[in-house]
């Protein structure tokens, strides 16, 4: 029992490690030629839904869709919306498949992990190192199903569960609960209908048992793509819920109609199904693509109703919403000058967010979240920067190179900004550094706040009151320095560190802020008529 414990654990493990992989690596290798090229393969809903449908075919798993298709959602290559009709056509992939041929999706794995893992370590070049540790990310991902399911088949011969089979034979509702909890337990459909025909060819079971096993079988994925997704959060949790709950919904609408078939004797799924003499593993074959009919004449129609209700109780959340662009995007590349002014105001919207290092630090909260917000917009514009550049050689080169210039010195005042709170969050109680700390915090803050003015205003004369006020702060951070470090115990080299670098950090700040107030104050002495507000 260790051992199959210790496997299902282990394919856990490898399931989430894939999903990260996927979509860290995503992250570097996206840009806006890809998303643009994403967004177009799957804008259409049924385009897709048949990309959806081709990945489940291939997978076998339509939860290994749903989770690469999550990957894709938080690396930004594809939005909530365009999520919702992949993940949709999956479970299509799974029943068509069963119509033509097995495949075995663990050699498909383990070539996955050969190939990605010689690519890490010995390809060095830009982007195929990415790509190298994508595959591998995939491959683990389905490397960690294929375990789990492993892992979990020494149960079927267990007395329990045997004495389960046994029972579900006198009740249509315990074929359904035997369905869900074999199919929660190895974690795929197939193996679960094979069992079911393997039974109904002895003439254990009847065809509505096998039937109910299948509908059991996804209210088990339903189950376990909930349980995954617990740890999820803002849309990526979403989509999740999303595939789980479109599978209780159509659990629901074919057990009733089922039941309608047999204790009423109306023709419906069973007798469709089976009015074709193409032998029983067809037949169930069948009954797994009209499975999800219910979901898909409800969500296929309406995706923007259904994706509002979904958002409703699982909202994007505080970082997903930080470091969503508010005015850059794709199609503005066609006019560089209207791209720079949106880049223009992008980089203003970023540098009023960096003030919130300033609160965090106050109040000695952790900065994280808005780091990987903060980096991750600045990551766009960085890209949207070079992706324009690359589109229209040759126009409005000046600007655009001072508009790229402006965003290094951005990204590097960020990299400043939030080491401060990281720095404070590692100081001791104590009154003496609690000065330290407010004289710090509240001095930068006070001094950031007349930029964010003057930022605001876009005129020469603020522009030049803030550069008297950005002046040289060595002189003063040395002070600080020198007057908290000779209150501090020699043999305290942790406060001594902090101290030093939290004033290098401030420093840095001040020179940075330099520069980007006479950047600013050139270009608005150059053009009267730059963006405001």
């Amino acid at each position: 029992m260790a051992e199959v414990i210790g496997g299902i654990l282990g394919g856990v493990g490898l399931l989430f490690v894939g999903m990260w992989l996927l979509a860290e690596n995503l992250k570097v290798l996206v840009g806006p030629r890809l998303r643009i090229l994403a967004s177009r393969l799957a804008n259409n809903r049924f385009a897709g839904f048949g990309w959806g449908t081709l990945a489940g075919a291939i997978t076998q798993s339509s939860p290994a869709v749903t989770f690469i298709t999550i990957s894709m959602l938080r690396s930004g290559l594809i939005s909530p919306q365009q999520g919702y009709p992949i993940a949709l056509g999956a479970q299509l992939g799974v029943g068509l498949i069963l119509f033509i041929v097995t495949v075995d999706i663990r050699v498909v794995a383990l070539f996955g992990l050969g190939v990605g893992g010689i690519v890490i370590t010995r390809l060095n070049r830009d982007g195929y190192r990415e790509l190298g540790a994508m595959l591998f990310g995939v491959a683990a991902l389905l490397f960690g199903l294929v375990l789990i399911k492993e892992s979990a088949a020494p149960l079927a011969d267990q007395p329990w569960f045997q004495a389960g089979l046994e029972i579900s034979t006198r009740s249509l509702l315990l074929s359904l609960v035997l369905g869900a909890l074999l199919t929660f337990v190895v974690q795929a459909l197939v193996p679960v209908v094979a069992f079911g025909v393997g039974l109904a060819a002895a003439q254990l079971v009847g065809v509505e048992q096998v039937v109910m096993y299948i509908y059991g079988s996804y209210l088990g994925l339903g189950i376990s793509v909930l349980v995954l997704s617990s740890n999820l959060q803002g849309t990526a949790r979403q989509l999740g819920m999303f595939w789980a709950f479109q599978c209780f919904f159509s659990v629901v609408v074919m057990v009733l109609l089922l039941y309608v078939e047999v204790y009423l004797e109306v023709p419906l799924v069973v007798a469709a199904v089976t009015a074709l003499d193409i032998g029983l593993g067809p037949q169930m074959a069948l009954a797994v693509i009209l499975f999800g009919m219910p979901s898909r004449l409800v969500v296929l129609p309406a995706p923007n109703w259904t994706m509002q209700l979904f958002s409703r109780f699982w909202p994007a959340s505080s970082e997903e919403e930080q470091s969503r662009p508010q005015y850059i995007h794709d199609q503005a590349m066609d006019d560089v000058e209207t791209a720079l002014d949106l880049a223009h105001l992008e980089q203003r919207r970023v540098l009023g967010m960096y003030s919130d290092y300033l609160n965090m630090a106050r109040t000695r909260q952790s900065a994280t979240s808005l780091k990987n917000s903060v980096q991750t917009l600045n990551a766009r514009i960085d890209e949207f920067l070079g992706e324009l550049a690359r589109q229209n050689p040759g126009q409005s080169t000046e600007r655009h190179n001072a508009v790229l210039s402006r965003q290094k010195l951005i990204t590097w005042l960020e990299e400043q900004f939030s080491a401060v709170p990281e720095f404070l969050l590692q100081l001791p109680e104590d009154e003496e550094l609690d000065t330290f700390q407010m004289s710090i915090v509240e001095g930068t803050d006070a001094a950031f706040l007349i930029f964010l003015d003057a930022l605001e205003s876009d005129d020469v004369d603020s522009w030049e009151f803030v550069e008297q006020l950005m002046g040289d702060r060595r002189v003063l951070m040395q002070n600080i320095r020198e007057r908290n470090l000779s209150v501090t115990p020699e043999e305290d080299h942790v406060r001594q560190r902090i101290i030093v670098e939290t004033t290098n950090a401030v420093e840095n700040i001040f020179f940075l802020l330099a520069q980007l107030t006479r950047d600013f104050r050139d270009e608005s002495s150059l053009s009267p008529t730059s963006v405001a507000g």
